[in-house]
């Protein structure tokens, strides 16, 4: 079988089938070419290895797709098991570097991205952990046609707005958020992966075109895992995903939480009332998170109370953080700053009138990145450096203060316990509480109660009041 850059599509799928089911080493014995160990253990290495092994392509930054005239780019990329034995994305598919200055000036038909990917070869390799790369798998493979994509017409918005971004030049603004499924990545990590942007003298982080995380993993369970009970909020309208989700919310704007809890026959009192009206509005059974589009496009769905007097009841929380892994992250691969560029949140709002509430409909919305690299890096890095050094821990009768960012910080996000009740084991021989079920052991050996990242309510509040909050980027 040929191999190279000019091989017909064919003979991709050919190859391409062929290796389903092997290793690297396997495929390092059975095609008899000895692998560059360098190649294999660095980031990108499998997918490298399999354009060599497999295909007898060099890894190349080139513009055109990997097979001229083929026209057909090669995509290599891991998915895992999670909790629940379900498979999940391992990573974003990163695709071409953006450049400012040419992509701005194209239509969709003939910007570079769609140039570059609009047949892709997907090939998925199981990622496991504590296995060597040569010993990850092929297990699946099929040709991705941009064209026939039933999310073609989201992903062309997405591409847009990347665009429109730039020609106002805010390229320097770009996050991964901003969008749905089409994504704009940051391609390195200091000076000198800045890029020159039109229409500003200020110089945007390089960043590449990717399908998001969240997009591929439901590509995984689509193809590879289980999908068939993924209920779908598109599937029987022409309507884009932002006109859907206006013209489910207008029908229930100014109807109070007991006439919808009527209407929906809600019985009872819990919690989980106002979630379970917002499925309701939707005719979701699992919840609006876990449908198809919200989870493709990594938004989070809240349900947010205000009352009277403005102020809001619910807390927004990220998960309980393990000290000794944060103090092990840097800010650029840190858990934070990931999920900030890429997420979502839509609040659904609910105020107080008399003894009802109010449903005053949603808001869409992700942090800027000029909020995320600036103000929340350096509440990220002082909280870090507070644990590095010593979290103080100061008894007082029955309860213990400490000096790690609260809500007068930034204004934005501080650090406050994740658990039902305090737990604390000190050097000074101060014990409270079951550490072992609401603690987390610090680097120094004390053991304080689980801590996480939480929003401010008082941002919160600025969000869903539609309020100019640019003075955060000042702090």
């Amino acid at each position: 079988m040929n191999k190279g850059r000019t091989i017909s599509r064919s003979e991709i799928s050919y190859l391409a089938e062929s290796a389903v089911g092997y290793s690297i080493n396997e495929l390092a014995d059975k095609e008899l070419i000895t692998i560059d160990e360098g190649k294999i253990n660095n980031k990108g290495g499998v997918g490298q290895i399999i354009e060599m092994l497999l295909f007898g392509i060099d890894n190349n930054s080139d513009s055109e797709p990997d097979f001229m005239p083929a026209h057909v780019e090669l995509k290599v990329t891991p998915y895992k098991r999670i909790k629940g034995d379900k498979l999940s994305a391992k990573e974003r598919l990163v695709l071409n570097i953006i450049n400012y200055e040419t992509e701005s000036k194209n239509v969709f038909d003939s910007s570079h991205f769609y140039f570059k990917n609009k047949t892709i070869q997907l090939m998925w390799y199981l990622w496991e952990p504590n296995k060597d790369n040569k010993d990850y798998k092929i297990t699946h493979q099929m040709i991705m046609e941009l064209d026939d994509n039933p999310d073609l017409e989201q992903i062309k918005k997405d591409w847009q707005f990347i665009v429109d971004k730039i020609n106002a030049g805010k390229a320097h603004e770009l996050s991964e958020a901003d969008t749905m499924y089409l994504g704009a990545c940051t391609k390195g990590a200091d000076s000198k992966s800045l890029r020159t942007q039109p229409n500003s003298p200020i110089k945007a982080m390089q960043r590449a075109f990717c399908f998001k995380t969240s997009y591929m993993t439901q590509l995984v369970r689509k193809y590879i895992g289980k999908y068939s009970d993924v209920e779908k909020l598109l599937s029987d309208t022409k309507m884009s995903f932002d006109e859907y989700i206006k013209s489910v919310t207008n029908k229930y704007i100014g109807k109070s939480d007991k006439e919808l809890m009527n209407m929906f026959g809600i019985k009872g009192k819990s919690k989980d009332d106002y979630s379970r009206i917002v499925n309701h509005m939707f005719n979701v059974k699992r919840g609006l998170d876990k449908t198809d589009e919200f989870t493709k496009a990594n938004i989070i769905t809240k349900t947010i109370r205000v009352e009277e007097d403005g102020n809001i009841r619910e807390n927004i929380s990220f998960p309980a953080f393990s000290f000794k892994e944060l103090v092990n992250q840097t800010w650029e691969d840190s858990e934070l700053k990931e999920q900030l560029e890429t997420t979502k949140y839509m609040f659904f709002v609910f105020r107080k009138k008399g003894d009802d509430y109010i449903f005053d409909g949603y808001r869409l919305w992700n942090m800027s990145q000029i909020v995320i690299d600036s103000v929340i890096r350096n509440f990220w890095l002082e909280t870090v450096n507070t644990i590095k050094n010593g979290v103080e821990l100061i008894v007082k009768g029955n309860k213990v203060e400490n000096n790690l960012p609260g809500t007068s910080h930034n204004g934005i996000m501080h650090v406050r316990p994740h658990a039902n009740k305090a737990a604390y084991k000190l050097n000074n021989g101060f014990v409270k509480g079951d550490i072992n079920v609401d603690g987390d052991q610090l680097p120094n050996g004390e053991w304080m109660t689980k801590q996480a990242f939480w929003f401010n309510s008082s941002f919160i509040k600025e969000i869903i009041g539609d309020k100019s909050w640019k003075n955060y980027k000042k702090r």
